[in-house]
């Protein structure tokens, strides 16, 4: 009785924690007005053409357990994996693995199919969203600017002189669903991420993202490999570095079911 208890319980912790991981992976998401850049895109189109896979491992190095709790609550969930494997098949499918304590959990993206399971607790979930893809994540969501940046969304290229100054391009992403806007910049040369806010209808901002130490994967695409989490009052939430990164190793489809 008290086993199947206790598989309850972390039935339900896994649900609350998968459903972070969701969020946290999706920080850079939103919807607008506007128009898609066609030489932007094409830009992106030529550099990542070779890229079919990418693996990589995600460790969180740094924790503020005050300023976390300036964020949504599902954040700090995110931070308390210490470490994630994640695995990015182009164009539609991720897939996430890691550890909530003892508990081993898998959370994958395979088209508009969302998976999230904790075999050890027999915990399974699966969601289907084609009616909303805006709760689907992909490879924006850890920082890597493909052409799939495009899908689902609308996007502006802004008239930004402060950032064209820095060297850098403006974009104005939202979904076709929900009021949430985010605003994106990426390096002008080598198209990589290289922050991103999350603003409410309002204009309020509600997380700040930071990525740097770029680096070349595959002689084609640039991966930034640390990212750094910001409260809207600009406390410092956490940070993460992205470890062991292969380009085209040849993942199977098999892993995204």
């Amino acid at each position: 009785m008290r086993h199947n208890t206790n598989n309850r319980i972390w039935s339900a912790a896994c649900v609350v924690a998968l459903s972070a991981i969701a969020c946290c992976l999706a920080a850079g998401v939103g919807r607008a007005a506007g128009t898609p850049d066609a030489d932007l895109k094409a830009r992106i189109q030529a550099a990542t053409k070779d890229l079919k896979d990418l693996s990589m491992t995600v460790n969180v190095v740094e924790v503020d357990r005050k300023a976390i709790e300036k964020l949504d609550s599902n954040y700090a969930r995110m931070l308390e994996l210490k470490s994630a494997k994640v695995t990015l098949k182009l164009p539609d499918k991720m897939r996430v693995e890691g550890k909530l304590g003892m508990v081993k959990f898998e959370y994958i993206i395979n088209g508009a199919i969302k998976i999230s399971r904790a075999p050890t607790v027999r915990f399974k979930r699966k969601d289907d969203y084609t009616g909303d893809p805006a709760k689907l994540q992909g490879p924006f969501d850890m920082g890597i600017i493909t052409d799939t940046l495009w899908r689902n969304r609308k996007i502006q290229v802004m008239d930004d002189p402060a950032a064209a100054a820095n060297g850098e391009i403006k974009l104005e992403l939202r979904w076709l669903k929900g009021d949430m806007v985010h605003y994106v910049w990426l390096d002008a040369k080598d198209l990589w991420l290289k922050r991103v806010e999350k603003r409410d209808a309002q204009g309020n901002l509600k997380m700040r993202t930071v990525y740097s130490n770029a680096k070349n994967i595959g002689g084609s695409i640039w991966v930034p490999t640390t990212v750094e989490m910001f409260a809207p009052d600009g406390a410092k939430v956490g940070k993460t570095q992205m470890v062991d990164i292969k380009y085209n190793s040849g993942v199977q489809d098999t892993l995204f079911q």
